[in-house]
C-alpha cells in the first residue's frame, strides 16, 4: 500500500524493510516493503498493536535503526545512510531525558550550544521556546523543581528550539495522568499548527490518535493496514483488523441473500438478518457487515432503518452512555451504546429492538 499526500512531502519512505533475529533464532520482518509519504505540514500518527512495527518505522527516520531495504528521504534528500545526529529530525521520548544538574534553559539549548550558536540568539531562541510550550520565565529552574506535565513541555520545547523539519514523538505523553494528558494532546495540535512542521507520532491510545491527527497510519505485522483522516479510519475501516482494532465493533460474516432497490438482504454466519444500503452487491457475494455500538438506537428514527432483535442479557450505565449487551435468536451477542433514549425501564431478559442505518452499516469486502 502507497499512501501519499497532497502537500510536498518531508518524509518519503519507498519500500522499507526492516528484520530483526528473534531470541529462537529465525528473522522477523518488523517492516516488511512499506511505503509511505508525510505531508509538510501534518500530523501523521503510528498506531498499532506492540510489535507492529510502529517505533521500528520511528527510529528508522529519527537514524537510530537502519534500513535493510527501502529508501529514506527526507526532504528530498536521501537519508539511509546519514547519522542521526546531521538529520532534520528531532525525536521526543517517552522518558523525557532531561540532564538533572542543568538548568531548563541550558536542557533547551543543549542543541544550540553543540552547533555553535552565539549566546545571545540562543538565550532568544530558547526563549521563544519556552514560550511556546507555556514555560516562559522558568529558565533558571532544574527539572527536578518541575511537574511531569512541566517536564514534558521541556522536553518538546528542546526538540523544537533548533527548528527541524521534522518533529518525532515516541509515546510522549504514556506517563501522564488522564487529565494532564488529554491537555498536553491539545496543545500538541496546537503547537503543530504553530509551528508549521511534521509530527510523526507514535501511540497505542486509540482515542489519542483519532484526537490528534491529520492521518492515522495502522500498522500490523509490518504493513500498512489502512491510512486516512480519523473518521474515514473509524467509519469506513478497510478491513476486519482495522475494524476490530479501532473503537469497538459489531462485526457479522454475511453474504448476500438477496438485493432490492439497492438494499442487500445479509444472512449472517449464524443465522440473523440483516441490512445494507450498498449499490455494487451482488447475490451470493460474501462480506463482513460492521456496526459500531454507537450506531444503534432503541426506537426507529425514521426511513432507512433496520432492526435487530433479541434478548436482553446485561444493561450498564457508563456515563454518558447506557450500554446493551443483546442475544439473538440465533444466540449472536450484540453491543450497543445508547445516548438517544434512557431505557431504564428495561429488565434484564426483555425482548428487544435495536435500530440501525442501513446506510450506516458498513461492509468490507471478503468473508468467510
Amino acid at each position: 500500500m502507497t499512501a501519499f499526500t497532497q502537500t510536498a512531502p518531508v518524509v518519503e519512505i519507498r519500500g522499507a524493510v526492516k528484520h530483526y533475529r528473534a531470541p529462537e533464532g529465525h528473522l522477523v520482518r518488523a517492516l516488511d516493503g512499506l511505503d509511505l509519504a508525510v505531508g509538510s505540514n501534518e500530523f501523521v500518527t503510528l498506531l498499532g498493536p506492540s510489535g507492529c512495527g510502529k517505533t521500528t518505522l520511528l527510529r528508522t527516520i529519527s537514524g537510530f535503526e537502519q534500513l535493510d531495504g527501502g529508501e529514506l528521504l527526507i526532504q528530498g534528500q536521501p537519508m539511509n545512510h546519514v547519522p542521526p545526529h546531521r538529520r532534520p529530525v528531532h525525536t521526543v521520548f517517552q522518558s523525557y531525558a532531561l540532564f538533572p544538574h542543568m538548568s531548563i534553559g541550558d536542557n533547551v539549548g543543549y542543541a544550540l550550544d553543540v552547533r555553535g550558536v552565539g549566546k545571545a540568539d540562543k538565550r532568544q531562541r530558547v526563549g521563544e521556546a519556552l514560550e511556546m510550550v507555556g514555560l516562559a520565565g522558568m529558565e533558571r529552574r532544574k527539572p527536578g523543581q518541575l511537574s511531569g506535565g512541566q517536564q514534558q513541555r521541556v522536553a518538546l520545547a528542546r526538540a523544537i528550539v533548533d527548528r527541524p523539519a521534522l518533529l518525532l514523538l515516541d509515546e510522549p505523553l504514556s506517563a501522564l495522568d488522564r487529565q494532564l494528558r488529554q491537555a498536553m494532546q491539545r496543545e500538541l495540535k496546537n503547537l503543530q499548527h504553530e509551528l508549521g512542521i511534521a509530527f510523526v507520532f507514535v501511540t497505542h491510545d486509540q482515542e489519542e490518535a483519532l484526537t490528534m491527527s491529520d492521518r492515522i497510519v495502522v500498522l500490523n505485522g509490518g504493513h500498512i493496514q489502512q491510512i486516512g483522516a480519523p473518521a474515514e479510519i473509524y467509519h469506513r475501516p478497510a478491513n476486519a483488523f482495522v475494524a476490530g482494532f479501532i473503537g469497538e465493533s459489531n462485526l457479522f460474516d454475511v453474504h448476500v441473500g438477496s438485493v432490492d432497490d439497492g438494499i442487500a438482504y445479509l444472512l449472517d454466519s449464524q443465522g440473523d438478518l440483516l441490512q445494507a444500503r450498498h449499490p455494487d452487491l451482488q447475490l451470493g457475494q460474501y462480506a463482513q457487515l460492521m456496526l459500531r455500538p454507537e450506531q444503534f438506537h432503541l426506537h426507529c428514527p425514521g426511513e432507512g432503518f433496520a432492526a435487530l432483535e433479541g434478548r436482553l442479557e446485561q444493561l450498564l450505565f457508563i456515563g454518558k452512555d447506557f450500554e446493551l449487551l443483546l442475544r439473538t435468536s440465533h444466540g449472536r451477542l450484540v453491543k450497543a451504546a445508547l445516548r438517544d433514549a434512557a431505557p431504564q425501564h428495561l429488565r434484564l431478559g426483555d425482548n428487544v429492538q435495536l435500530w440501525y442505518g442501513q446506510e450506516a452499516a458498513h461492509l468490507i469486502p471478503g468473508g468467510a
